[in-house]
Parts: C-alpha cells; sequence; structure tokens
C-alpha cells in the first residue's frame, strides 16, 4: 500500500490533497517528506492532508506535518491545512500545538475552500 493517495481539487484555485494511507512512523517519514518535495518541485502550492485515514498521529507524525508546513510557509505563506482528524489525532494535534500555526477541518471540502 502507498502512504499517500495524491489527488486534485479545483475550487476557487488549485487544491492537492494527501489522503494519509498509514500511520506516519520512523520508516516512512521521508517518504512522505519527498512525495511533498517532488508535488511542490510540480507546482504545488496549497495543500490538505486528509487524516480521515489516521487512527494515531506519533510524535514523528506530529513533526512531519510541521516540516511540511514550514516547508510550504516559507514560499507560499499558509498554504497547508488538515481535514479529517479523528478525534484521538484532533487531541494530539491541539496538544502539540499544531493547531495554533494550521487550520484543522472536518472535511477535504472545507478545508479546500478555505484556500
Amino acid at each position: 500500500m502507498s502512504l499517500v493517495q495524491i489527488s486534485q481539487i479545483n475550487e476557487k484555485i488549485p487544491v492537492t490533497v494527501f489522503q494519509l494511507q498509514e500511520r506516519i512512523t520512523l520508516d516512512n517519514f521521508a517518504e512522505l517528506e519527498k512525495i511533498t518535495m517532488d508535488s511542490f518541485d510540480r507546482g504545488m502550492h496549497n495543500l490538505v492532508i486528509d487524516l480521515s485515514q489516521t487512527p494515531t498521529l506519533s510524535s514523528i507524525g506530529v513533526r512531519a506535518i510541521v516540516v511540511i508546513h514550514k516547508m510550504l510557509f516559507a514560499v507560499n505563506g499558509n498554504s497547508l491545512k488538515l481535514a479529517g482528524a479523528q478525534p484521538r489525532v484532533r487531541d494530539v494535534l491541539q496538544i502539540a500545538g499544531v493547531t495554533h500555526f494550521v487550520e484543522l477541518y472536518d472535511t477535504v471540502e472545507e478545508a479546500a475552500a478555505s484556500f
């Protein structure tokens, strides 16, 4: 199984959606970073990470989100949104402080429409 399923939504502006297919671990963190950099190099400017299939989020998962946010923010400003986080994942993101700088939405559609 692939770590990320990538799709595109064209609301007001093009939005790339990464639906995580498995939990982010030390073993696949570098893969997620590479997928993000490759997508960015191909013109991705706005990204929604769909966490609906992610039942838990470890510290390396939080780190991955922060790294992706920093990469996109440096060039495009606030161009990362999170969507579909289950209650346990939402709690981790809030406790870690991620929700202070990355917006969290209930659905991918809501997140995409916010750009």
